[in-house]
């Protein structure tokens, strides 16, 4: 922005008492010869037309930050030898400042010198500081020899400049704690030197790409943590990287020429990242099995790399990215990483996988897109939430739903609170178009009591959450073209409309499980996204959209899906009609897929008949019977938390809402909130869900 004040007879006068100057464009080339600095304390001219500030040494000792960035006339720093307090100078993009005057020696209060920007900038000088300094010169694109300074820097950034290499004297540095020297084109070397900086804890080469080596370490680094090597050139690790003893996150992701990993590398006990995605590794050492405390490993687009049992001691990983690896076989000890919840082998050459997998009690995600080879899947994890399969082509049989998927009821308290905390369920067979009917028919089983599962997780959720800013959601996709008989009201096309049970909204309706048939056109075009919504309608006005989207084009007629409560969408006893609304379409395209036919299925709540103190969830609303039995689930549960005279007092003689349970706890004290929950589940696994 340009300033709009023009002073063609110059100016003569700014006031002696002037404390804090800001003038965005300041249109002269200089300060008036007689402004007075005596009480200054801030300076602001960025985008300024200043050539040089002032002319002569001026005295300005309460003068704590300069700001003259984008002043791109500016040619000359000023004499600064009589502002003692200086804290902060901003010399941001002045692409004409050749130098940086030497009396910034003086200025033992500064703590901030930012020259991002300075393409002409060539030199520094020679400077030891005594105070604690960041200095900025990153895209300083002419700096071409590493600054000659020493005291007590904390922060140097040399990003994007032309500098040759790392002298030794960086060892001067004794508090240097951040360098960073990433997109630095022409470094080649690195002396060995900087692992003399015992303060150093963060240090990014990312970029480098003329760096082949890096330097041996020749004595203990405790504090060192993060080391950045991605997209330079270099062909291994020292084995004397077993001296970064507080290395945690190394990062050597795009390392073309990096092709094996050293022996030793299981001596970085307080590794935590290990990332070598893209390198030319094909093999692990053994050690790598003694890092104990690793939390995530990433070897993507590693081609050939062989997987042996050298991964089953890493107790601690909970995420493993071993996608588009040509891995041939996933070794069987992989059921071992019990801490693991994130598991990415997309894209590799295996037929199967171990039954042992099923031992990954932890294993939320599991990525398997484009596995052109998998032929078959064992059985999987009871608390896996995400599984993307897209794409597998070959991909014919599945196992039989686990028994403990089959008896809901019989899960204990635990495992039925761990499943409520994961709000999102997603299952992704697009384009796997050699499953078999029966396969289809074990998805749809499988969908059937997740959907149940995540009723479950709504009416937990609703206990604490008065309105979901993310409700729990259901997204399963498959080949096929019917809709399951197990949706009760199905019609062709894309919407529908149906009645609810009189009294159902005012008792223990939950929410809709609902299924869409997506058409493909003769001359369809496979595209890369699809868009997809519902919209809820009420005869009151409430109108609720449930938006969706797949990153994947469909090659055949799909099947989807979900689960959306309805805790909190204004149906009143008395609107029992709704409609219902299902559209999918491309980004700017008008012909695409359509819908050819949807479905929904009402949930409720019910009473367990089975088992006392708990209930069900059915798709057939309650009957007078079964509300009473609610009411006394609720009167019970007051009766055995609400004594105490801090919650409040219920009328008994009204209707139990399952909603109206949860809402009265919203402001209870957590300790009431569990109890709830806990004796809703009751004995032996309590709330459970049955769809039939």
């Amino acid at each position: 922005m340009s300033s709009k004040v023009h002073l063609d007879q110059g100016l003569d006068y700014l006031p002696e008492e002037l404390t804090y100057l800001h003038w965005h464009g300041y249109p002269l080339r200089t300060l008036p010869t007689n402004l007075s600095t005596d009480k200054l304390v801030v300076l602001n001219l960025p985008c300024s037309n200043v050539e040089l500030l002032w002319e002569e040494k001026k005295e300005a000792f309460k003068l704590k930050s300069v700001d003259l960035c984008n002043s791109q006339n500016l040619t000359r720093m000023p004499d600064l030898s009589e502002t003692p307090n200086l804290e902060r100078i901003y010399l941001l993009n002045c692409t004409n400042l050749p130098f940086i005057s030497s009396s910034i020696e003086n200025l033992n209060n500064l703590s901030m010198l930012r020259l991002e920007g300075c393409k002409n900038l060539r030199t520094f000088p020679r400077i030891h500081f005594t105070c604690s300094l960041t200095i900025d010169f990153t895209s300083c694109i002419n700096l071409a020899e590493f600054p000659k300074i020493s005291g007590n820097i904390k922060v140097l950034k040399l990003a994007r400049t032309w500098i040759e290499e790392v002298p030794s004297s960086i060892e001067s540095l004794t508090n240097l704690e951040v360098l960073d020297l990433a997109h630095c084109k022409r470094l080649n070397r690195l002396s060995a030197s900087i692992c003399k900086l015992k303060s150093l804890s963060w240090l990014r080469l990312y970029n480098c790409s003329k760096l082949e080596s890096f330097p041996g370490i020749l004595e203990n680094v405790a504090r060192l943590e993060y080391i950045d090597l991605r997209l330079t050139a270099i062909k291994e690790l020292p084995s004397s990287v077993e001296h970064l003893e507080g290395l945690k996150e190394l990062r050597m992701e795009y390392c073309y020429k990096l092709g094996k990993l050293p022996d030793n590398l299981g001596s970085l006990r307080s590794l935590k990242h290990l990332h070598a995605g893209k390198s030319a590794i094909s093999q692990l050492p053994s050690s790598i099995a003694d890092l104990k405390q690793v939390e995530e490993i990433s070897f993507y687009w590693c081609r050939g790399l062989v997987l042996t049992s050298v991964l089953s001691g890493l107790s601690s990983l909970q995420r493993l990215d071993l996608r588009d690896c040509d891995i041939i076989e996933i070794p069987q000890d992989i059921g071992s990483l019990l801490s693991l919840e994130k598991l990415d082998i997309s894209g590799n050459n295996f037929e199967s996988l171990p039954a042992s997998i099923k031992q990954l009690s932890q294993l939320r995600w599991l990525y398997l897109r484009n596995c052109n080879r998998l032929k078959s899947l064992p059985e999987l994890p009871f608390g896996l939430c995400f599984l993307d399969a897209r794409n597998c082509k070959q991909l014919q049989s599945l196992p039989e739903i686990p028994s403990c998927l089959e008896e809901l009821d019989e899960i204990d308290t635990s495992i039925l609170e761990t499943l409520s905390n994961h709000s999102r369920i997603y299952f992704n067979f697009i384009n796997c178009l050699k499953l078999n009917d029966k396969a289809n028919k074990k998805i749809l089983a499988d969908s059937k009591l997740r959907i149940q599962r995540m009723a479950i997780a709504s009416l937990r959720l609703s206990m604490y959450v008065k309105e979901y800013r993310e409700p729990p959601v259901i997204k399963i996709c498959l080949p096929g073209n019917e809709i399951p008989d197990w949706f009760s009201h199905q019609c062709l096309g894309s919407s529908l409309t149906i009645q609810l049970p009189q009294h159902s909204c005012n008792g223990s309706f939950i929410g809709f499980a609902f299924c869409i048939v997506i058409e493909l056109e003769k001359d369809h075009k496979a595209r890369d996204r699809i868009y997809y919504h519902f919209e809820i309608k009420t005869p009151s006005g409430t109108k609720t959209d449930h938006p969706s989207v797949f990153e994947q084009s469909f090659h055949s007629d799909q099947v989807i899906l979900g689960f959306f409560p309805c805790w909190n969408i204004g149906l009143l006893d008395n609107n029992v009609n709704i409609s219902l609304q299902f559209s999918v379409q491309y980004p700017c395209s008008e012909k695409g897929p359509k819908v050819h036919s949807c479905g929904v299925c009402p949930v409720y709540a019910h009473p367990n008949g089975t088992k006392p103190n708990t209930f069900t969830v059915n798709v057939l609303p309650p009957n007078e019977e079964e509300c009473t039995q609610i009411r006394k689930l609720h009167y019970d549960f007051h009766d055995n938390v609400g004594t105490s005279g801090n919650s409040e007092s219920i009328d008994r003689s009204g209707e139990l809402e399952v909603e109206s349970i949860c809402r009265e706890q919203i402001n209870a004290p957590q300790q009431q909130r569990s109890s709830l929950f806990s004796h809703i589940i009751a004995k032996g696994g309590g709330l459970y869900a049955f769809l039939a």
